[in-house]
């Protein structure tokens, strides 16, 4: 502890028992700022390139990006991408033009599936909360429903998300490479991780923890400060150790701050201009310094984007209270689960539970007929019916939202209503359906009926999430929220506390993402070409991972055949899938 500031120290016991962390664990976690060798730091690169630098802006939309570069403020990028052609072509540069995430469009979610190329019906990651029915067990590493925040902090300490995540990360598919990850939610399998300074890392934390339980917009210079010194520290990195062949740069503080900014999508093309353009300057600097610019693809990509909400408990569906969502699950007679990480002992004959992910809410039912009396605990491996528990449900959110009837609030805050026939968590998911007012009806058929183009490719996305196996994560019922910025501002709901701008859903403002590459000297023709042959028709944040592999391809065929003792056997590493 003796280095870490005295008033910092005593700020820790504060927070870490008003969020019920021990002590020592949030020590554990300051105490960590710097860097924290993972596996092969030293691992020696082979003197020539290529490699890849792969931005990772958390929560910025496509819109938003562009919207900057057009504005002449984000220098760095604009001469890195050289003059703009047309479609997204540039002079050194490609900017995918129609590049959409998974859905739910939220951030563990979202980043699971950028760094494993997998769709969260095989990650294991369906959102920022979600419930394992199978281990009755609630995660929350974006805690939105609980403000409990301890596994946000083991996201850090012990590595959570990669604890969980069920496919092989970007970095373990990358074999003997170095990659290093600037804090990064997800680093399994990389060689190094690096963090701001413990003074830093503690605002980062700080600043989380001021998300969870207040409303109030903070000066935005808390937000940048996490960005900019992330950098730092990682420039220090790269000076000690090398530029390894993949560098992951992620800026969590711009997302952080579009969520309680009072203009978020104004102020969030202010902070790309202001903050980020200064950091990925310093970062290609430095790489220009170390003389590997040239050899250099740089790829930005982001999570989602964001869409403006009203600040208020009207349009927030909260988890608490009278006549919040959760409330309607318990008039229809289920015992609903606490809304927090670990219920006592004697709380644990719930048969329903409720995960958040902004737009999205999931709800988890189990057969309430083998636990029907209080206190009897429910076998949660088991499935709900899909007639006795799973349809009352659906019945009564499509009568609420229609009629407000029995709570008046909820009255037209719904979109869709989503359901399927249970399955038992150890056999894949089925693709959930859509409630049409009478019976379920598969998405192809409802859209064929409803054309819904404001919702980007919804049933594909849907397949994503929920079929597969562990798409059961996702839910029984899958409520999605109006939203959206076609309508006024007065109609959008979200499922959260009051924040002044959410993201989840699968309509065009949180789902089309950025997704760029460039490289010093390179034609945008040629680049296109590559990125082209990866993404196909429908380019995605599942294409991530495919075309860092292809990019990397060379060098690492390369690099085998350095560490084989015999090269004569080394094997070519297949190449990635191209389809869509």
């Amino acid at each position: 502890m003796s280095n870490i500031p005295h008033f910092i120290t005593l700020t820790i016991i504060a927070i870490a028992s008003s969020f019920l962390l021990s002590c020592s664990e949030v020590i554990e976690l300051v105490g960590q700022g710097g860097e924290k060798p993972l596996r092969n730091a030293e691992l020696p690169p082979p003197s020539t390139g290529p490699r890849v630098l792969l931005f990772a802006l958390d929560g910025v939309g496509y819109d938003q990006l562009m919207e900057a570069l057009h504005s002449g403020q984000f220098l760095h990028l604009q001469t890195l991408l050289g003059t703009e052609k047309q479609d997204g072509l540039f002079e050194h540069g490609y900017a995918v033009p129609n590049a959409i995430s998974i859905l739910p469009s939220t951030t563990m979610a979202a980043w699971a599936s950028v760094y494993t190329g997998e769709p969260p019906s095989r990650t294991g990651v369906p959102g920022n909360e979600w419930f394992v029915r199978e281990q009755m067990r609630f995660f929350a590493p974006g805690a939105v429903s609980v403000t409990e925040t301890e596994h946000f902090f083991k996201l850090f300490t012990d590595g959570l998300l990669g604890d969980v995540i069920q496919t092989p990360t970007l970095y373990e598919l990358l074999g003997g490479l170095r990659s290093h990850v600037s804090l990064g939610l997800l680093y399994r399998g990389a060689s190094l991780l690096t963090t701001p300074e413990p003074k830093v890392l503690w605002t980062f934390f700080a600043t989380f923890l001021k998300g969870v339980i207040s409303t109030e917009s903070v000066d935005r210079d808390i937000y940048s400060t996490i960005d900019e010194e992330s950098v730092t520290k990682l420039i220090d990195a790269l000076k000690e150790h090398g530029v390894p062949a993949l560098q992951v740069v992620y800026f969590p503080g711009i997302d952080l701050f579009t969520h309680v900014a009072d203009d978020p999508l104004l102020m969030q093309v202010e902070y790309l201009e202001d903050v980020i353009d200064k950091a990925v300057g310093d970062v290609l600097e430095t790489y220009a310094k170390l003389g590997v610019l040239d050899e250099t693809y740089v790829l930005f990509v982001s999570d989602h984007g964001h869409t403006p909400v009203l600040n208020d408990d009207r349009h927030a569906l909260g988890a608490e209270g009278d006549d919040e969502p959760p409330a309607l699950i318990k008039k229809m007679g289920f015992r609903l689960r606490k809304f927090v990480l670990d219920p006592a002992e004697n709380e644990l004959d719930y048969q329903a539970t409720v995960a958040y992910q902004g737009a999205i809410a999931y709800v988890y039912l189990t057969d309430r007929s083998i636990c029907s009396a209080e206190g009897d605990r429910c076998d949660w491996r088991r499935p709900p019916r899909l007639q006795e528990d799973v349809m009352p449900v659906v019945r009564a959110f499509y009568e609420v939202n229609k009629t407000g009837n029995p709570i008046p609030a909820l009255k037209g805050t719904l979109d869709l209503i989503f359901a399927r026939p249970p399955r038992p968590p150890d056999q894949d998911a089925l693709p959930f359906q859509v409630f049409d007012g009478k019976k379920l009806v598969p998405l192809s058929t409802y859209l064929a009926r409803h054309p819904r183009p404001d919702l980007l490719q919804l049933e594909k996305r849907m397949q994503w999430l929920g079929a597969g196996p562990y798409g059961h994560r996702a839910g029984d019922i899958l409520l999605l929220a109006r939203s959206g910025l076609e309508r006024p501002i007065e109609e959008r709901f979200y499922f959260s506390g009051p924040y002044h701008s959410w993201h989840g859903s699968p309509e065009t403002q949180d789902s089309h993402i950025p997704l760029i590459l460039a490289r010093k000297g390179e034609s945008g023709e040629k680049l296109q070409t590559t990125v082209k042959a990866i993404v196909g028709k429908s380019p995605s944040q599942l294409h991530v991972v495919p075309l860092v592999r292809a990019l990397l391809e060379d060098r690492q065929e390369k690099d085998t055949m350095m560490l084989d003792k015999k090269p004569e056997k080394a094997q070519k590493r297949p190449k990635p899938e191209t389809g869509d």
